[in-house]
């Protein structure tokens, strides 16, 4: 590399693949650039030298090389929504921007602003709708966190391909809109019985398994009939993948659990075995063990139409199908189960998550107990948690 004067002001140039090419340029004088050079070197030596013009590469240009590796790492229930996240809010108010624009954490921040606002353009595939359909929407917080975190590993990619020296959504990340909670409803057993009993029969097995086990609805729906052994004592049973639905064409999927934890094996009682066994008893083990009243998969859009009439006739309007999962571990609670219990059974990723959740349901603790805790939070990752939160609380 040599310094090389240009016009009013000073570059660094080097050969690059037997090409001359400007590495930097605009230092005010011979001796900055000279400066840089020893900087850079001293840099390359060490291994952390950048890219020559990477942070040039503009975002729109650095997403394209690398969304399909990322794409081809996600389950198909993340496929749709993430790289949609990248079209709709990342590319149109970010994608002209050059990457070392962005490690200004003001542009990032403003950006944030813009999501939230409802400011700057659409993607070009929704541009030439009407005006009013194309007008960009407020995101709500959860989203641009969402949108943020995509944001977050695109540049960190970047910084890891030393493109760039440093990710701005580190700062940002300080000030991203809260979370909004959604209210979690805990059913008393009156209320339980009054669901049951405005629940028709066909539906009532799969109800009482969601109260009592705390299953998520696509674990619940996506059971296997050779996953639940009714003769164990007590009666049991594995959690091995969940059901989806995409957004758009309705094409129902089967992955594995959203976390390691959530593979696990969950007992039950004897009362909710008898009432499986119809489901249960004769029955292919490949088969769902769930159907809906027609034959095939359960579809949530269906089940919904009739949650809202079975709720409101038991008096319990509002309720969300997912307040039966937090009925569950309030259920636990309330009997001395330990936090630990809880989050093994409902197959959360840390307690961390379910003491964020469910912390303030358990009666006065000693002291010891407490520092238990801190002691199993303190190696948390909180990105992580968070995601993770944000999820339970916004799922059906």
């Amino acid at each position: 590399m040599w310094a090389e004067k240009h016009g009013k002001t000073w570059r660094i140039r080097d050969r690059i693949a037997g090409e001359v090419v400007t590495v930097q340029s605009g230092y005010a004088s011979k001796t900055a650039a000279k400066t840089a050079i020893v900087t850079a070197q001293a840099d390359r030596m060490r291994g952390d030298a950048l890219v020559p013009r990477g942070g040039r590469v503009l975002l729109a240009d650095w997403i394209d090389a690398w969304l399909p590796t990322y794409e081809g790492g996600l389950k198909p229930s993340s496929a749709q929504s993430e790289p949609a996240r990248v079209r709709n809010h990342i590319l149109p108010l970010l994608g002209r921007y050059a990457l070392e624009e962005l490690e200004q954490p003001l542009v990032v921040q403003r950006w944030l602003a813009d999501l939230t606002a409802g400011r700057g353009p659409m993607a070009e595939a929704v541009a030439g709708k009407r005006r009013r359909q194309a007008e960009r929407r407020k995101l709500s917080p959860k989203t641009v966190r969402n949108v943020h975190a995509i944001l977050h590993k695109i540049l960190a990619a970047a910084v890891a391909h030393k493109l760039i020296r440093s990710n701005p959504c580190l700062i940002t990340a300080k000030s991203l809109p809260e979370r909004v909670h959604h209210e979690m409803r805990f059913l008393t057993e009156p209320e339980i019985g009054r669901l049951l009993a405005a629940v028709p029969k066909h539906w009532r097995p799969l109800v009482l398994l969601l109260v009592g086990t705390g299953l998520r609805w696509g674990e619940a729906v996506g059971l296997r009939v050779g996953r639940v052994d009714l003769l164990a004592k007590p009666p049991r049973l594995t959690v091995l993948q969940a059901m989806h639905e995409l957004s758009g064409t309705g094409e129902i999927i089967y992955t594995t659990p959203k976390t390691a934890a959530s593979r696990r094996t969950v007992t039950f009682t004897v009362q909710i075995a008898m009432t499986l066994t119809p489901l249960w008893s004769g029955r292919d083990r490949a088969e769902l063990l769930f159907t809906a009243s027609q034959g095939g998969p359960v579809r949530i859009r269906n089940f919904r139409r009739g949650w809202v009439q079975w709720t409101r006739a038991a008096g319990l309007a509002g309720l969300r199908i997912h307040d039966l999962r937090h009925t569950h571990a309030a259920i636990l609670i309330s009997d001395g189960v330990p936090l630990t219990g809880v989050q093994r059974r409902v197959g959360h990723s840390s307690i961390a998550v379910t003491s964020d959740l469910y912390g303030h349901l358990m009666p006065a603790v000693d002291e010891g107990i407490l520092t238990a805790i801190d002691a199993a939070l303190a190696a948390v990752n909180l990105d992580e948690l968070d995601a993770e939160i944000s999820d339970e609380l916004a799922e059906i």
